[in-house]
């Protein structure tokens, strides 16, 4: 079913598509791997080829009227940026599915994992949990030092992981660490956002 209109939801797109343009070209070939709807991919302009990856038939089909592509070229070198929007966490063979793009990967393209949950920050360290993982759902869930190092064995060079607390709509900084003292006392249990709960982290092929 088509999701609520989220404000905030949408405010976190503009800002991730905003920090992208510093990386990637004006036009090229785009994946999304697990694109849902197709709707971060509208907010590339025309220039861009965009092609997805999404396991919904109706998230399809509501893709495709958005201009979304499903009939993915099988060669080497086609892309210029392949796209990981909270879908790493996922997968079941996140490995495969890293490797399989690299190769569908132009030499100076970018792979980008954006809305990526980080077990590196402080929240996790202390909880063992975050507030938006589903554990039935969840398969691989990587710190920022585990996922520089499984990237830089694959192949990729780790360009730069930027860890959107701050500018995000979802922060309430005040609120956010009067939650997490609580928290640690054992006076509340409220999960929230908290500072490197999350990271982008840009990739390239060298």
């Amino acid at each position: 079913m088509d999701r609520i209109d989220d404000d905030l939801r949408t405010q976190m797109e503009l800002q991730e598509i905003t920090r992208l343009k510093k990386y990637i070209p004006k036009k090229g070939n785009v994946l999304d791997v697990g694109c849902g709807l197709g709707e971060f991919l509208s907010l590339f302009d025309h220039g861009w080829d965009k092609y997805g990856i999404e396991i919904s038939q109706y998230a399809i089909r509501k893709a495709k009227k958005r201009g979304v592509k499903f009939t993915i070229p099988n060669k080497a070198d086609n892309f210029d940026l392949v796209i990981f929007r909270g879908t790493i966490q996922h997968l079941d063979k996140p490995f495969s599915e890293i490797q399989k793009r690299i190769k569908q990967l132009k030499p100076g393209g970018f792979m980008v994992f954006l809305a990526t949950p980080n077990t590196g920050g402080l929240y996790y360290r202390i909880f063992q949990d975050l507030p938006f993982l589903d554990p039935k759902r969840n398969f691989l869930i990587p710190s920022d030092k585990m996922f520089i190092h499984i990237l830089e064995n694959l192949g990729l060079k780790v360009k730069k992981i930027h860890y959107p607390y701050k500018e995000t709509p979802y922060a309430h900084p005040l609120k956010d660490f009067f939650f997490f003292a609580l928290r640690l006392f054992g006076i509340a249990n409220k999960k929230h956002a908290f500072p490197k709960n999350m990271m982008e982290v840009y990739a390239q092929k060298p």
